[in-house]
């Protein structure tokens, strides 16, 4: 099968940047392919969207839809961190209103039936094995439910995540700035009353790491210690005794799941810094988490995806009409942006104080 641009990963970054060339180019001939059977997942983390996401819905031109799946709305977080006094940053003065708080599993499903509607093709179950690039085309060799499919496309968009798989068969190297996991755990809001867990995201600094709680629209609480591996291990934060032990010293955060019975026992995500050196090569580019991947403090994960998958259009169409000034400007914008998130998480990291001497904010203040 011949296409114009296949993309590999159908997450939040692979589906918006079909939407985006789509949006650009309806006549595109455009496929994504992914190495899973299906990407639901009803215990997925990442739940949040600041309120400046809303623009780049209406950029993908799926805003209404956006809107219509009753996704909650999130007024700003409140935060423990660098002093004992609980700030509160209140979306109510932001210029675009609210955020949200998703479903997260939901939300993928919605990017996934929007990018399919716009006409974009859908390989589950297959994996990019081997990629040549020759004569002005990729030849990609895949596993399809164990047997081989051969594809071509003028354009290659990995979008597989930390992975950065189609980077990786390319030789691109990949940096990690730091060894941070999430230890997450899910509680069940059914039997709660609800009155009496306030909404929104909480985020409660220790000696340690950092603690992470947010309501979602699923009737759920999620709950999660950010660490780095070595200390989440020597902590031994998979255990649920010992994570529970942990919860306990907290001085808020631990009330918000006082009533709440856990759905999960606590769970290892990576929650690394981590870039790709070269985002851009001859007919291919990374978008999302596979071409940097940010700190969960900066709670930008989706919308930086969505951002991203614009200026992915942009240099892909540029491609596409045999102009490559696009992939260099795409690669600039990239190293910026996170250029400009490493210098504001390490500002925000240095607010904290109070633990200076320990191992965990020790290697932050450092930076």
């Amino acid at each position: 099968m011949e296409y114009d641009v296949i993309i590999i990963g159908a997450g939040v970054a692979g589906c918006a940047t079909a939407l985006a060339l789509k949006k650009a180019n309806k006549d595109l001939h455009i496929a994504i392919i992914e190495r899973s059977a299906s990407l639901e997942n009803p215990f997925k983390i990442g739940e949040t969207l600041p309120p400046q996401a809303s623009k780049q819905f209406q950029n993908l031109g799926i805003w209404e839809a956006f809107l219509a799946c009753n996704f909650s709305s999130s007024y700003g977080t409140s935060s423990v961190w660098g002093s004992h006094t609980v700030y509160t940053n209140e979306y109510i003065f932001s210029p675009y209103g609210y955020g949200w708080n998703l479903d997260r599993n939901a939300f993928d499903q919605f990017m996934i039936a929007q990018a399919k509607e716009k006409g974009v093709e859908m390989y589950w179950n297959t994996s990019c094995i081997h990629s040549h690039w020759q004569n002005e085309q990729w030849i990609l060799t895949c596993e399809h439910y164990h047997d081989k499919l051969l594809l071509n496309a003028s354009f290659v968009v990995d979008a597989t995540g930390k992975k950065a798989a189609f980077s990786a068969l390319q030789g691109t190297e990949k940096i990690k700035k730091d060894k941070q996991v999430g230890v997450y755990r899910f509680y069940d809001l059914k039997q709660a009353n609800r009155a009496e867990i306030k909404e929104g995201i909480v985020v409660e600094t220790d000696a340690n790491g950092w603690w992470y709680s947010a309501t979602l629209p699923n009737q759920k609480l999620v709950l999660g210690y950010l660490t780095d591996s070595d200390i989440a291990s020597h902590l031994k934060m998979k255990d649920d005794s010992h994570f529970e032990e942990r919860l306990q010293q907290t001085a808020i955060t631990a009330t918000r799941v006082a009533l709440l019975s856990d759905t999960t026992a606590p769970f290892l995500v990576a929650a690394h810094t981590q870039y790709v050196k070269s985002s851009v090569g001859e007919g291919w580019l990374a978008v999302g988490d596979a071409a940097s991947s940010y700190d969960p403090i900066s709670s930008l994960g989706i919308y930086k995806a969505l951002v991203m998958s614009q200026w992915a259009s942009f240099a892909i169409q540029d491609f596409l009409k045999k102009d490559r000034i696009g992939l260099r400007k795409y690669q600039n914008l990239v190293a910026y942006d996170f250029e400009l998130y490493e210098k504001k998480r390490n500002e925000f990291y240095q607010q904290e104080k109070r633990f200076s001497n320990t191992l965990f904010w020790k290697r932050r203040h450092e930076k």
